[in-house]
């Protein structure tokens, strides 16, 4: 074939470009890779009034704008070549094997991922075994035939979702899972709206009962509005709610902050909410504050085992009568959150996350600093000791309180009576 006769002509370029390029580029457009494989030729809207949290606005020259979620978004790249630059470079190559393999990775090259498809393609058109643009296609070579990579992965039991492939499990779990953080969303946003409007309006917008709520997606709303709540009678309110609720996440919440909230108010209403709902499988959780290197977490701890009122209590609390802690001069430019002035509202946050559960030899072990160490005899222990066996007082011995609970609440082993021989 000669050069003249095998050159595509200018017009059979742009009628082909129509099919590599699934909308025309604008000015400031940029390539869109969304999640599902597919791609568009847009400029992001940054200073969008219509997308929400959570969305991102398209604007298409000639068509309009989409809003979409930001997680079918995958990638937004700049072209590095105009419309115009790929006419006047593909109209140089011909409709040969070499040149429409050198005119697919050129647009490789550029980001232009659909062009470099379609002239890979037109390529295995004029050869079917040229291996080169197989394997960029994704091909392999299985029993004497090229399968694609669509169809072993098919074989495979895996299906094509969100851009990539993943097991109908998977995927079902990833749906579940957006539609989750979707409804977590908008019950912040009903739940901001609905407290702006509160007291605003004879006929507000919007209706919460918060007595009847009970959608676990909205306790992250709730903690929200708590957070910035000034009127303490509905953040008791949010308190409420959150205990009536049968949610693993909201009952977290409260026995959190029933040791580690600053604010005294607050901190006794989440004990009075983690009461109403208290149950044994709770000791362990309080019991675990007992090891931290902060004496005020050690002693709120043993209040709230004290309320529970639980027996099984009575071991950890025993090892926690004298615990080793900073001295006073050591801890002086240490972290400790129940130093802290309480807020006049409720802190949502506490204290920092490395932090939360530090016991003294762990924060020994990461510290460099030479501290000095004081054994103190926790006076809240002993009380709470006292009230949970009856009245019982054995002083500052371990050993003696575990003893009595020994005697009193262990479980007894059961009288083996040998049968008598006849």
């Amino acid at each position: 074939m000669s050069p003249e006769r095998g050159r595509l002509h200018p017009s059979a370029i742009i009628a082909s470009l129509l099919g590599l390029i699934a909308l025309p580029l604008c000015a400031h457009a940029q390539v869109v890779q969304l999640a599902n494989g597919g791609q568009l030729e847009a400029a992001v809207n940054h200073d969008s009034q219509v997308a929400a949290g959570g969305q991102v606005e398209l604007v298409v020259e000639g068509v309009g704008s989409v809003v979409l979620a930001s997680h079918q978004v995958q990638q937004v790249e700049s072209p590095k070549v105009t419309e115009d630059e790929y006419f006047d470079h593909a109209a140089n190559f011909t409709d040969t094997i070499g040149d429409q393999w050198k005119l697919a990775k050129w647009c490789q090259q550029q980001g232009l991922q659909l062009p470099f498809q379609r002239h890979a393609r037109r390529v295995l058109e004029l050869d079917p075994n040229y291996l080169p643009a197989r394997k960029a296609l994704g091909y392999e070579r299985r029993d004497g035939q090229w399968v694609s990579r669509e169809e072993i992965m098919t074989d495979r039991g895996y299906i094509r979702f969100e851009g990539r492939w993943t097991t109908m499990q998977q995927a079902a779990l990833q749906v579940a899972q957006t539609q989750h953080k979707q409804k977590v969303i908008d019950w912040k946003v009903r739940l901001h709206r609905w407290r702006q409007q509160l007291g605003r309006s004879s006929s507000p917008e919007i209706q919460i009962d918060l007595e009847t709520l009970d959608d676990p997606d909205a306790i992250p709303g709730l903690i929200q509005l708590l957070g910035n709540e000034h009127d303490q009678d509905l953040a008791f309110a949010y308190l409420e709610t959150l205990g009536r609720m049968n949610s693993p996440a909201a009952r977290s919440f409260l026995m959190e902050n029933a040791v580690f909230q600053n604010n005294p108010i607050y901190r006794e209403k989440c004990l009075q909410e983690v009461l109403a709902q208290r149950n044994p499988n709770m000791v362990a959780f309080f019991a675990n504050h007992l090891k931290s290197y902060d004496n005020t977490i050690v002693l709120r701890a043993a209040y709230v085992l004290a309320q529970l009122d639980y027996p099984t209590a009575v071991f950890p609390l025993a090892g926690a009568l004298q615990t080793q802690h900073l001295a006073l001069h050591s801890s002086r430019y240490t972290y400790f959150y129940t130093s802290l002035a309480p807020e006049n509202g409720f802190d949502i946050d506490g204290p920092k996350a490395s932090y939360r559960m530090l016991t003294l030899s762990e924060f020994l072990g990461r510290s460099r600093n030479a501290y000095d160490i004081v054994r103190v005899q926790n006076h809240g222990v002993h009380l709470a000791l006292i009230k949970l066996c009856e009245g019982q007082d054995f002083g500052y011995n371990p050993a003696a309180w575990k003893e009595w609970y020994q005697q009193v609440h262990a479980p007894k082993s059961p009288t083996i009576r040998l049968a008598r021989e006849e």
